[in-house]
């Protein structure tokens, strides 16, 4: 059992590590970073999950007569704490990158916006039509 609470461990230390370089990759664009670490995560996720089964079973099957080391608690009691971390971190990555998404959406919005205005002076200028005011069309 203090094999897979080591195991766990290390694998919480992976990813809060992965998280960092996530939260980088988000607040800097980079998003073909961002894909190259979400994978990596998406390995040590499910590592995890396999590992927090196995400590399941292992404590399940052994039962309260098992007894680990009192480093081992702590160190499970530190694989809790670190959980907790990475969920509150993955939850702040989420709203910085649906925050990106929304500045993004609304740049080209805005960029859209400019080019519409664009062509409508364009098509204008190229009607000879004058800009400037100087003539008035009152024959409606």
């Amino acid at each position: 059992m203090e094999a897979i609470i080591d195991r766990r461990f290390e694998l919480l230390q992976l990813l809060l590590e992965l998280t960092v370089q996530q939260e980088a990759a988000i607040s800097d664009g980079h998003m073909n970073e961002l894909m190259r670490v979400l994978s990596q995560k998406q390995r040590a996720v499910e590592q995890l999950v396999q590992a927090s089964e196995q400590l399941k079973t292992e404590r399940a099957r052994l039962g309260e007569a098992h007894r680990v080391s009192e480093e081992h608690r702590q160190r499970n009691a530190r694989c809790d704490e670190m959980h907790r971390e990475l969920m509150a971190r993955e939850q702040a990555s989420e709203e910085m990158l649906t925050n990106s998404r929304d500045e993004v959406a609304a740049q080209l919005q805005q960029n859209d916006g400019s080019r519409r205005a664009a062509q409508g002076y364009g098509q204008q200028a190229n009607r000879g039509e004058s800009s400037g005011g100087s003539t008035l069309d009152l024959s409606q």
